[in-house]
């Protein structure tokens, strides 16, 4: 079957709806809004106040000493949780009194008595909804006395969706505000955007013996081109301290926790040497390396400091870290992570090598894995490479151990060539949700939400992508400007995980779009020039309507789940995960978005084959090759090696390979050629190599380096006693099976016809 021809007739489909067997009809679900539900945040005891740790000399003796930052180290100098009030704070506010800070008690279902249940109160920004009445106010502390290695740790509230209209930030002056330095800012902050306490550890690089005072600043949002101030937005603020660090004997840790080491070292210090036993990296050189370590043990740490004179100062702490690991959890990353849509099992792409990953939390040391389809069919290696000799569903089991136990994943796979892909998981059905009087989710809406993306993983192989199926669910419009409006589905790069470059474009009409019925979704095929694809790539879908009473347009999503999110959405036209945005614990999702795909798939027969042997007397060998889009014959780039007649136009295809005898004297030549796919996709290099002594090309009877009707007489006078000759009887059994018979003859006739290969 030409796999390639068929593969482009599928991509003839684009103006048809595709009816995908098995999806129900799209559930619409009611009222979808950003979560502000208030999460569970475990409780923490506030620690006493201790006395200002002096910073380290700046001059004087070079001694090196060095600690980590962490809670183990940790000593508060400062703290504030307002449960007595804001005794010595600046409550301040620019302008009218419209908004101001107060302190909340702890009815609120806001208040810090969320995190400690023991917070009487908390400092809040309190204010009028009019945008009229917009105010900037400021909350700024006592005096501080800021220790070496210092840090400010807040509790901060509030919904990043909230931004736009109103942004804190806290800054930091030694000068009562004439300059100042900015900590942080709430737009600064990633993740889930719904309300919650914000957990903040900022350091207090550069103010290291320094008094300072702190101030939050409650101010215009990323949207307010007038800079007049916030509104709307409800901040909290607690659980403030200002912590130093300070020396320790030792710390315990995990397997791949995160470690950073801080310089307490005295002295001019200007350069940093650190040894880190066991550690990820080993050594750095750096003033405060973050390290891990991947097995249990005591390791040493020594840090080495050198000062402008060129003097050290060392120190070695033998054991300072001790590690403890777990048993691990064996988890199976598969070459790609997209589904073919027929069975939503991981689409791997078959004959070439793909390979697996190990993504086994625990730190194993050990792993066995087992694969169904695939040379090899075993393999102890973390990440092992594998090629598939059969298609359709397999199966791959991973067993991982280290000294702590054991532990086993199983997956299954489809192998295939081309087909439909989604992100969709098998128990996922598809809806879409009402905004609650402002759109559908996703579709028309008035929350600027006006794009919408489906990421896609790596592929195993490179890919082809044809073109994209929607399932749109609705799509009326009564205004014609809405009737004709250009939905567009693209093709786009991707960069951090994010579109970024558009690499194909197809539109639809909105009156054009096909929709459910009431028995099965339908999907709208958006058709591309196809592109090569290797790398992490986006569907997107945009151009749909503002919502209004008389335009619905919407496609459908998988229902919110809790992992494997996949679908992003552009907001006000910044591109961010649909993750965390409505909810926070059921918040992932894909969308109903469909790329048809077909693998570049180019390769010699048997599987892995990278080095073709030439008979030493010259001659002609036949190689097969498969190559799902075609190939053409490259130059070989030497004048003793030819490749005969033409690629035919169907996947597999016979190489006839001619060669020269090879010069006297010579003991071997070699030529490397690159078979490359009609696409330029894939590629693969060969090696055809001659050397002297070689056994002589099969059905070459008599050795003259070409397989004639000669060779098929002499065999024949074997056959009748005419030739008695040892040499000459051994090869003429060109079968190999101890006997010369008309096999053999027949054998050496189809070689002569082409009919069979030389290494048959």
């Amino acid at each position: 079957m030409n796999m390639r021809k068929s593969m482009l007739a599928m991509s003839t489909l684009a103006v048809a709806a595709v009816a995908v067997a098995g999806l129900p009809r799209v559930i619409r679900t009611t009222t979808l809004s950003p979560q502000v539900k208030q999460p569970t945040i475990e409780r923490r005891t506030m620690p006493a106040a201790r006395p200002v740790l002096a910073p380290r000399a700046a001059q004087g003796t070079l001694q090196a000493a060095f600690s980590i930052q962490g809670a183990s180290s940790q000593q508060t100098v400062w703290s504030e949780n307002f449960d007595t009030g804001a005794a010595g704070w600046t409550l301040g506010r620019d302008g009218e009194n419209y908004f101001g800070w107060e302190l909340k008690k702890s009815t609120d279902s806001h208040a810090y008595s969320v995190i400690d249940p023991d917070d009487a109160q908390s400092l809040f920004i309190v204010g009028p909804y009019q945008t009229w009445r917009r105010n900037i106010a400021h909350a700024t502390s006592t005096a501080i006395d800021v220790p070496a290695n210092g840090a400010l740790h807040a509790h901060v509230g509030y919904s990043q969706n909230m931004n736009d209209y109103a942004v804190l930030t806290i800054t930091a002056s030694t000068d009562d505000f004439a300059t100042s330095t900015t900590l942080w800012s709430s737009d600064q902050e990633t993740g889930e955007v719904s309300w919650r306490w914000h957990a903040l550890e900022l350091p207090l690089d550069g103010l290291a013996g320094q008094t300072v005072q702190l101030r939050f600043t409650y101010g215009p949002g990323l949207k307010d081109a007038f800079g007049t101030g916030g509104y709307m937005a409800d901040f909290y603020v607690d659980g403030l301290r200002v912590t130093g660090v300070d020396e320790i004997d030792h710390i315990d840790v995990k397997t791949g926790e995160q470690v950073q080491f801080v310089d307490l070292s005295r002295g001019d210090v200007t350069a940093w040497q650190w040894t880190l036993d066991g550690g990820t990296p080993a050594t750095s050189s750096d003033p405060a390396p973050t390290v891990y370590y991947t097995r249990d043990g005591n390791y040493d740490v020594a840090l080495t400091v050198t000062d402008a004179q060129g003097k050290t100062s060392t120190v070695t702490k033998p054991g300072f870290v001790r590690v403890t690991g777990d048993a691990p959890v064996a988890r199976i990353l598969p070459p790609a992570t997209f589904r073919y849509d027929e069975t939503h099992l991981p689409m791997v792409c078959p004959l070439v090598p793909v390979q697996y990953a190990d993504a086994s939390s625990g730190f194993p040391t050990q792993w066995q894995w087992n694969f169904t389809a695939t040379d090899p069919a075993t393999s102890t290696e973390q990440a092992p490479t594998v090629a598939y000799h059969h298609m359709y569903e397999q199966s791959v089991t991973l067993d991982v151990a280290n000294e702590h136990g054991a532990s086993r994943d199983s997956i299954g796979v489809s192998v295939e060539y081309e087909g439909y892909i989604s992100n969709l998981l098998p128990e996922d059905y598809p809806v879409t949700y009402d905004l609650d009087g402002e759109g559908t989710f996703p579709g028309c809406n008035r929350m600027k939400i006006n794009a919408y993306g489906e990421r896609f993983g790596k592929p195993s192989r490179p890919i082809l992508v044809y073109g994209a199926l929607v399932f749109f669910e609705t799509a009326s419009a009564q205004a014609l400007t809405d009737q004709i409006a250009n939905i567009g589905v693209h093709l786009y790069t991707s960069k951090d995980g994010l579109p970024d470059q558009r690499r194909e474009s197809m539109w639809w009409r909105v009156v054009d779009l096909y929709t459910n019925t009431s028995t099965t979704l339908r999907g709208t095929m958006f058709e591309f020039d196809p592109q090569v694809v290797d790398e992490e790539f986006f569907i997107t879908v945009d151009g749909i309507p503002e919502w209004n009473d008389s335009c619905d347009v919407s496609f459908a999503m998988a229902a919110l789940r809790d992992h494997d999110n996949t679908a992003y959405m552009q907001v006000r036209d910044q591109w961010r995960p649909v993750a965390g945005y409505f909810d926070r614990e059921r918040s992932h999702t894909s969308f109903y978005i469909m790329p048809l795909v077909a693998h570049s798939v180019i390769t010699l027969l048997p599987v892995g084959t990278d080095e073709v042997e030439l008979p030493a007397q010259g001659g002609q060998v036949e190689q097969q090759i498969f190559s799902l889009f075609g190939y053409d014959l490259p130059e070989t780039g030497v004048d003793w090696l030819r490749f005969e007649g033409a690629p035919n136009d169907i996947t597999l295809d016979t190489l006839r390979v001619t060669c020269d005898p090879l010069p006297a004297g010579m003991t071997s030549r070699e030529a490397i050629v690159t078979f490359t796919d009609r696409i330029q996709a894939s590629s693969i290099q060969v090696r055809f190599v001659q050397r002297a002594g070689q056994t002589p090309l099969r059905g070459d009877v008599n050795g003259d380096g070409v397989v004639d009707i000669v060779d098929v007489n002499t065999i024949i006078n074997v056959m009748l006693g005419k030739t008695v000759r040892d040499e000459v009887r051994a090869a003429s059994d060109v079968t190999g099976d101890g006997q010369v018979d008309i096999v053999d003859a027949n054998l050496v006739i189809n070689l002569m016809l082409g009919k069979a290969s030389s290494g048959i």
